[in-house]
């Protein structure tokens, strides 16, 4: 019985390890999609504020 209580301590389920994927996934993305989504936005008011001052 000891080889089955030191084999429980390394057991983890397989049903709990996709929890939270989806969301990891969803924040993972937002990182990188709000900056850059940002950066765009202030490029394109640039570039109208700019096109109305110097055209």
């Amino acid at each position: 019985m000891k080889h089955d209580e030191e084999a429980h301590r390394y057991y983890y389920p397989v049903e709990g390890r996709g929890d939270g994927a989806i969301g990891g996934a969803a924040a993972f993305l937002a990182i990188i999609l709000v900056p850059a989504g940002l950066y765009t936005a202030w490029n394109t008011v640039a570039a109208w504020i700019s096109s109305l001052f110097f055209s």
